[in-house]
This record gives C-alpha cells, structure tokens and sequence, in this order.
C-alpha cells in the first residue's frame, strides 16, 4: 500500500476492467483459469462475461452472503475502507466454515456515492479496453449498470483523498488471499446515499453440518473466547476515532488510554479485522453455525432449529484476559459481552461426544432456556444479541 500508483477512473468499464485484471487468480495457483483445484468444480468463465459459470463435481454447493451497511454495519468514524473489505469477506467465510465447508469463490457488491470514489489504488494503472458487454461475471453490471454513470470523470488519484474504493478493495484483496478464494464477478454501482457492500460466496462441502441436529443430552460447545469483538468496539469509541490495525504494530501515540497495547490490540483487531479458522479436529458435530449476533440469540435460533432447549452456565463461558481487563476499565460486565456482545465468528455447535480443543458450555435440553449464574443459581437465559428491525 505504500507504493500506490495514481490511477484514473474514466467510466464504469474502465473500473471493472481493473477489477477483472487485479482478481483473476489463475496466475497465481488459486481456484479459476479453467483449472479444478482441490477436487472443486471447474470455473469455467470468471469476470468479463454475463455471469460466471461452474461445472459442478460430486459435492454439495454451499451458497450464503452477507451485506454491509454504513451507519449499521461499520461507521466510516471508526474503520478504514481497508477494514470493511477485510471482514466482509471473513464474515461469509464464517458462513461457509460453520457449515463444514470450504470457500471458493466469491461475487462482490459495492454501492458507493460517486464523490467517495477518489483514492489512490494499489497495483498500477488500469490497462485499457473495455469488459465485454460491460460485464462482471455473476451478473447485475451487465449492460452496464452504474447508475447515472457515477464513475465516470471520477479521477482516482492520490492517497489519503478521502476515497473508499482503492483501499476497500486492497482489505478485500488480502482476506481473499488469507483464504484461497477468487473474485468470479460482482455489481458496482453508485449510491445516492451512504456506502453498502455485500459478498455471496460459493462453497463446497463433503457433508453440510446443519443447525437443525442437535439431540437431547449434547453438549453444547464454542470454539473460542466471546466478547472480544463487543469489547473492541467499546474501545474503538472511547478511541473516538479510525486506527489502522491493518498498520498499525505499536500504540498510536493518539491513544490515550491507560490500557496497554497488548491489552487493546487484540480486541480491536477482532472487531475491526476479524480472521476466521475452519473448525479442525476428528469431532463430528450434530448441529452448527458461526456465533454473528450474540452466542444468545444465536444459541436460541440453533436450538429452535432443532426444536430442543439448552441450559448455558456462566462459569463456563470462556472469556480473554484482555477482555477482561478492558471490560473492568469501561466498566462492562463481562459475562453480558460473552452472551450479548455478537461478531465474535466463534462456532457454536453440539455433539453426542467430548470434545477436546473445544470448550464446553452447556447442554441440550427438552426444551427452554435456562442460565446457572457463578453462584450456582438457575433462571432464564437472557434473551439478547443483535436483531436487524428490532436494536
């Protein structure tokens, strides 16, 4: 990023010929170029057609995505453009781990308001010549579908001007290497209000583990510490202001909190940057998912799936030492982060057998929800965590 080349944007096509150059992985020994890899279906056409198109082997295709609103999602007072493209490809990875899947292939969504497109773009200057048919594989720009054509005389040029693109497509170039996925195709389109991005991306898996198998008599386990990412954010707005993890390897001297960078690093990185694991081991879980809004709410909807209850005991909940410490100076309750706090990318899942490597919470029941306090005390398990139309 520190070597970054004025480039200009002269139109839509010019942008999504960049994208095409910048993504195509098959020089790089990553899934596409026609070539299978690993046992996964062949891409066949990637970027540069009307969509892109996969000749399927004996596996089961696992699809999801995930949007990102500015204003709900990240705020732009808090994050860097390189950070949101970073987790908006983790958190539909999560997606494909918690259903005992690999990630392979990626479409990419950005609505973004023409005047917020300037910025300096990493990896030299976009060559010339048109996309075919103005089209990113997988569908919505065919026929050319910037609206009101936004990029166009929209010159990028220059760090530090203030542009979202450049840099979110850098953080979305550096998750997608973590992971071995390519870039297959994707929308751009101008916004007549804030940013919004979003990402389907295409897995395969040997057998899906659903939510709906949990059994009576499982223990319910996570496969991290919760709260990390609640309590980074917590941090990230008494900072007041955007830090540079993906920079950043000491304290900003702007920080000015009597937390040690040890302490914060790791809580914000989580939040801000959050890199996700396929769950590993020999284990075979009944049911599962990735904890996104809370290990309560999404305990709650695991357990409905299966039509069971489960009963959670505090003492059990494994929580960081940073956390901890953080939590004490922001005056939190570190048992209510762990419950409530969400965007942990943990996984939640349940088995009929002890798992080592894991950490074991609780167990499935017939039905309710129950909660042993640290004192041994039964009552309800609290009924929180992220809900879109509700928080």
């Amino acid at each position: 990023m520190d070597n970054q080349k004025p480039l200009r944007i002269d139109g839509e096509l010019a942008l999504i010929n960049h994208i095409r150059q910048r993504f195509t992985k098959s020089s790089r020994g990553l899934p596409g170029g026609g070539l299978p890899v690993g046992g996964l279906p062949e891409l066949i056409v990637g970027i540069g057609d009307d969509a892109a198109v996969l000749r399927p082997g004996g596996k089961d295709i696992l699809l999801t995505t995930d949007a990102m609103v500015e204003g709900v999602h990240f705020d732009m007072a808090f994050a860097t453009p390189f950070q949101v493209g970073h987790k908006l490809v983790s958190v539909n990875v999560s997606d494909i781990y918690a259903m005992a899947g690999r990630p392979a292939y990626m479409l990419l969504t950005i609505c973004v308001p023409a005047h917020r497109m300037t910025g300096a773009v990493a990896g030299g200057a976009v060559a010339g010549g048109a996309v075919a048919g103005g089209a990113v594989a997988g569908g919505a720009v065919a026929g050319g579908a910037v609206a009101g054509g936004a990029v166009a005389g929209g010159a990028v040029a220059g760090g530090g001007s203030g542009g979202f693109v450049a840099e979110f497509f850098d953080g979305v170039e550096s998750a997608l290497t973590t992971y071995a996925v390519e870039l297959i195709g994707g929308d751009v389109t101008s916004s007549g209000g804030g940013i919004s991005v979003s990402a389907t991306l295409i897995g395969f898996a040997e057998r899906p583990v659903l939510r709906s198998g949990a059994m009576v008599g499982d223990g319910i386990y996570v496969t991290g510490n919760l709260g990390d990412s609640a309590c980074g954010l917590h941090l990230l707005q008494r900072i007041n202001r955007p830090v540079t993890i993906e920079r950043t390897e000491t304290m900003p001297e702007t920080i000015n909190l009597p937390l040690t960078w040890q302490v914060m690093e790791p809580l914000l990185r989580r939040h801000l940057m959050p890199v996700v694991s396929a769950p590993m081991g020999d284990w075979r879980p009944n049911a599962m998912m990735d904890i996104s809004d809370g290990l309560s709410i999404d305990l709650r909807r695991l357990c409905t799936n299966s039509g069971v209850g489960a009963r959670v005991y505090e003492s059990l909940l494994p929580r960081s030492g940073e956390m901890i410490e953080a939590a004490a100076f922001l005056g939190l309750n570190t048992t209510m982060l762990a419950l409530c706090g969400g965007e942990d990318y943990q996984y939640l899942f349940t088995s009929s057998e002890p798992v080592s490597g894991c950490l074991c919470i609780g167990e499935i029941t017939e039905s309710g929800f129950v909660f042993i306090d640290a004192k041994n005390k039964e009552g309800e398990l609290i009924n929180c965590g992220y809900e879109h139309f509700k928080n």
